[in-house]
């Protein structure tokens, strides 16, 4: 197993946190590693996430996923079996906690499989995008309605 783990700050409540997280049709606006997810969060359901292929390059490869988890405002995760299950699959989660001045994120991308150690140099170059996200999703949270 190999992960991006990331974790950032936002002085929102988890509720608006979780809002903007389910509102796929405007990650085109602050998403920058999936910007043009589509479909429901919805445990079972289908995703496609167009996923940026090269970090900071605007080009994307089309992704399919499945959602794992979806308990508002707490959780929210899809799995991509990248090549086939136990041989490389990504597990992308999003968990909200409260705390006194708002919620506590912590995002990360999970790779397991027999071919996780090979498909990490390409999956770890993705750590700055993980980052730029959280701080993209704090300023949508945090900005002014």
């Amino acid at each position: 197993m190999r992960q991006i783990r990331t974790e950032i700050h936002i002085s929102a409540t988890p509720e608006q946190v979780w809002a903007i997280l389910v509102d796929f049709t405007a990650y085109p606006e602050w998403n920058p590693l999936t910007p043009g997810l589509r479909g429901e969060p919805v445990p079972g359901s289908r995703l496609t996430l167009p996923t940026a292929l090269i970090p900071g390059i605007s080009l994307t490869v089309p992704m399919r996923a499945t959602v794992e988890e979806a308990t508002p405002p707490r959780r929210l995760a899809w799995r991509s079996d990248v090549i086939a299950p136990g041989v490389a699959s990504s597990l992308h989660d999003f968990e909200l906690t409260p705390d006194e001045d708002g919620t506590h994120l912590l995002h990360r991308e999970t790779v397991t499989g027999a071919l996780a150690p090979m498909m990490w140099p390409m999956v770890s170059r993705f750590a700055p995008l993980f980052d730029r996200l959280n701080q993209k999703l704090k300023e949508r949270a945090e900005a002014p309605r």
